[in-house]
């Protein structure tokens, strides 16, 4: 690998770790503003209509985005580990 090539790719690698920081961050609250923009939640409900009315599946996506984003900061290290010679 000549050395443009070397350094391209740690600079991919940097905007990939940048962009896996951002949805580290904020990407928990994607589920969420989802669901506000949907109209949920507009009344305070009871533990059974929250479970009966699919609430839960905002807090399964949140779930998921956090595993995401445990994958992407995985995948951000195991590439920088990749080029350390």
């Amino acid at each position: 690998m000549t050395i443009a090539e070397c350094k391209e790719t740690r600079q991919r690698i940097a905007l990939f770790a940048r962009a896996s920081d951002l949805f580290e961050r904020f990407g928990c609250w994607l589920p969420l503003a989802l669901a506000f923009l949907n109209g949920w939640p507009t009344e305070v409900k009871t533990y059974q209509e929250f479970v009966d009315g699919g609430a839960w599946h905002l807090f399964f996506s949140g779930a998921l985005y956090q595993l995401a984003a445990f994958a992407l900061r995985r995948a951000v290290s195991f590439a920088e580990a990749g080029l350390d010679p």
